[in-house]
């Protein structure tokens, strides 16, 4: 039996999918300084088993950028468990039909080159305009149990 079948398991369950933004009240410990977490922390943190249930959560941040665009992501290393390449092709797809669309040339190129779409974790910007249309998606791709695959 593979290892994300006895993690993950594939009827009925769906993992815990929660978005980070904003300020965070949490802080940790940087040396010997206390750093505040970024939403990018929080949501690193948050991707995990929990110890009781066994239920999987995945976090994803939105962060703003200074070129008016939001920087959405998510991180899964701590699940074991990776992206159908299926999957990723469908968001890459979405991703550049979309901003295609609605981006300048200059600021699609920018965005292109700070894409990411792998199978352990994704990093790309968005219009702030389609950022409910993104969350809508990533849930429903980060919840289902059909999108991964074991390590």
């Amino acid at each position: 039996m593979s290892a994300l079948l006895t993690q993950v398991p594939t009827t009925g369950y769906l993992p815990n999918v929660r978005f980070f933004s904003n300020r965070s009240e949490l802080f940790m410990q940087c040396g010997s300084t206390w750093c505040r977490m970024t939403p990018e922390d929080e949501a690193q943190f948050h991707t995990r088993h929990d110890r009781e249930t066994r239920e999987a959560n995945v976090g994803a941040h939105v962060v703003c950028r200074p070129n008016g665009l939001l920087r959405i992501g998510f991180d899964l290393w701590k699940l074991n468990a990776n992206l159908r390449p299926a999957v990723i092709e469908r968001l890459k797809n979405r991703w550049r039909q979309q901003e295609a669309a609605s981006l300048s040339k200059s600021m699609l190129h920018h965005a292109q080159r700070r894409a990411y779409f792998t199978r352990s974790f994704a990093r790309f910007e968005i219009s702030p305009d389609r950022l409910e249309d993104w969350k809508s998606e990533l849930s429903a791709v980060l919840s289902n149990p059909e999108s991964y695959q074991s390590l």
